[in-house]
């Protein structure tokens, strides 16, 4: 008999957890439902919708993870995020993708799904795998795709360059 087959030993609905460090909020995590398990290692399955707001040092809201199911290892300090993934960041970029790993302790992201950007200047980026800080202010597409378009001021820059 399988470990989900004997039920989670605890269960909790519509709960939101506020997590703490030398007395800052370090993040909050909100949960449709939570089931907790231990076997070879206590995780927490999360599903009916997360959201997990990440705070910087100032106690300001650096990042929103938002998906529909999850899973939480508190010994491995990482939280799975799977299912219609969104990670936005306060100057309005987003990432899309079907899964994520956040590790706590190193305030990292990391897919090896395919992601799509939006970013909040309108440029659209695509690719598979994608490894960022946590409150997505610096992020790396580990193989992007697709075409990218120049800016004007860019492409003009060039060709005043190559006129000279």
């Amino acid at each position: 008999m399988g470990e989900e087959d004997a039920g989670a030993f605890q269960t909790v609905k519509e709960v939101t957890y506020t997590f703490t460090d030398s007395g800052r909020v370090r993040n909050t995590l909100y949960a449709g439902k939570l089931e907790q398990f231990i076997h070879d290692t206590d995780y927490v399955k999360i599903s009916d919708g997360l959201s997990l707001v990440i705070f910087n040092k100032s106690e300001q809201p650096s990042g929103i993870l938002n998906s529909d199911n999850g899973l939480y290892f508190k010994t491995l300090n990482q939280m799975k995020a799977i299912d219609n993934v969104v990670f936005c960041n306060p100057k309005g970029d987003s990432l899309f993708t079907e899964y994520l790993t956040w590790y706590s302790d190193s305030q990292l992201v990391v897919t090896d799904a395919p992601v799509r950007i939006l970013r909040a200047d309108g440029l659209d980026i695509k690719g598979r795998g994608l490894r960022a800080r946590e409150d997505f202010s610096r992020y790396t597409i580990l193989a992007p795709s697709g075409d990218i378009a120049v800016p004007d001021e860019i492409d003009n820059k060039n060709e005043a360059e190559e006129s000279q």
